[in-house]
């Protein structure tokens, strides 16, 4: 049995601070204060639902978390910061796993099989975003109870983080479907 170290790969840690950067700017500097307990419609979750469809599990889990708990930190939510960091994490995480999931068909008829290929991708990625977005509502809730000792005050910001989540796959998936086609059609490998 070798004892094997992983070589620190330069290129994915520029890109992953390239991410959270992303995730970090889009949150802290694109927002609207939402009507609703919920925190903020921002443009965060669109670059992290991006990351972590284009660029897998490891990509979207280290810039969602890192990048949204960066935000908290320089905040007045710095309180939440680490459970910002756990919750997205995991949703970067589960959306990362479906979208490089490959669902095998057993099924004769090869027609079918070409039809589902074309929308696997979607399917995967509005599996992954609908997952996600059970974690952001129940993480976000659990942390009130948490935070403000009361269970029936976070339900008002159950609305508000759905409406992130909305407005994230909104923008997200059709960004995150032209960033893959075009590294597809110039052969970049995203192997992160």
């Amino acid at each position: 049995m070798k004892n094997e170290k992983k070589k620190v790969n330069v290129r994915n840690l520029t890109l992953y601070g390239l991410f959270i950067a992303l995730v970090y700017v889009a949150t802290r500097f694109i927002n609207i204060p939402g009507p609703t307990p919920g925190g903020l419609f921002h443009l965060g979750n669109v670059m992290f639902f991006t990351v972590a469809i284009v660029f897998g599990k490891k990509a979207g889990a280290i810039s969602g978390g890192i990048g949204m708990a960066l935000f908290d930190i320089t905040s007045p939510y710095a309180v939440w910061a680490p459970f910002t960091f756990i919750i997205r994490f995991a949703m970067g995480y589960i959306i990362g796993v479906m979208a490089c999931r490959e669902i095998v068909i057993y099924e004769k008829d090869s027609k079918f099989k070409k039809k589902f290929k074309k929308i696997q991708p979607i399917v995967n990625n509005s599996i992954g975003i609908v997952l996600a977005t059970i974690i952001m509502i129940v993480g976000y809730y659990i942390t009130e109870i948490i935070l403000y000792g009361n269970i029936y005050a976070p339900l008002q910001s159950v609305y508000g983080n759905f409406m992130q989540c909305v407005v994230g796959t909104i923008l997200g998936l059709p960004l995150a479907s032209s960033l893959k086609a075009g590294f597809k059609s110039k052969k970049i490998v995203l192997d992160i």
